[in-house]
């Protein structure tokens, strides 16, 4: 079982091969997509982390950034770059686009849900500076 889910051996061997084989970086770096307009000014980006292994034992792709400049909102452009983002995702052989945002963004979250997204019953953790520094303590 990976994440309460069933687990053939085929998919858990190609996770491992995967996880194992000898990988360029270029197949776990950062994808970084950039919207601009015709005469060159940024209107917004979007940044993509590699995660391995995902729920599906496969490398998904996170957005670990999602920005559009205060006047461009309202125009389709964080539509676009998650339709870009979701290209990429596919062309590249990820599995699945993950993101997190915050509960009471309620903008954001509608836009997310019109588009298709599935909202998971997860629970988010960080250590912050302080945190980090007790855990290396203790």
């Amino acid at each position: 079982m990976h994440y309460g889910k069933p687990v053939t051996e085929q998919v858990a061997l190609e996770a491992a091969r995967l996880a194992c084989e000898n990988v360029q970086l270029g197949d776990f770096g950062p994808r970084i997509l950039v919207a601009a307009s015709e005469d060159g000014r940024i209107l917004g980006s979007i940044v993509l982390n590699v995660s391995f292994p995902a729920n599906e034992l496969t490398r998904a792709l996170y957005i670990r950034d999602l920005y559009v400049s205060s006047g461009a909102r309202r125009l389709g452009i964080a539509k676009a770059l998650l339709r870009a983002a979701s290209a990429l995702a596919l062309d590249q052989g990820f599995s699945a686009l993950d993101w997190t945002t915050d509960a009471g963004n309620v903008n954001a979250r509608r836009l997310y849900s019109s588009q298709g997204a599935k909202l998971l019953e997860r629970v988010y953790y960080r250590l912050d500076e302080d945190g980090l520094k007790d855990i290396v303590i203790s």
